[in-house]
């Protein structure tokens, strides 16, 4: 009985969305940001980080209603909700090109 309690428990967690901690940068070119200026590259990375926090917030939603309609009322119903974790992976990886490109060319050696 347990183990089927488990198993059950597992099949219903695993339809819930993924936790934006959990969710891997996509790969993205930094060739759009090598013609950008620091100062252009700079504000776009600051609004990319931005957009990565609502993006997170809306995700952290999705998977808390996906727990509750999971455990409350239907089994595999929380699946329905939309998540955000293909942008999160978009916006994860313009992060890392852009801060690599950052890095790289606009910061001075001490």
């Amino acid at each position: 009985m347990r183990n089927v309690l488990t198993i059950s428990m597992l099949f219903i967690l695993g339809g819930c969305a993924a936790a934006p901690s959990s969710i891997q940068p996509a790969s993205v070119s930094r060739i759009p940001y090598t013609t950008m200026g620091c100062k252009n590259l700079e504000m776009s990375l600051t609004q990319e980080i931005s957009n990565l926090e609502g993006l997170s917030g809306e995700q952290r939603s999705s998977r808390n209603w996906d727990i509750a309609l999971n455990l409350l009322i239907i089994p595999g119903f929380g699946a329905l909700t939309e998540d955000q974790e293909d942008e999160i992976a978009q916006s994860k990886g313009k992060i890392i090109a852009m801060q690599d490109e950052f890095t790289t060319r606009c910061v001075e050696d001490s």
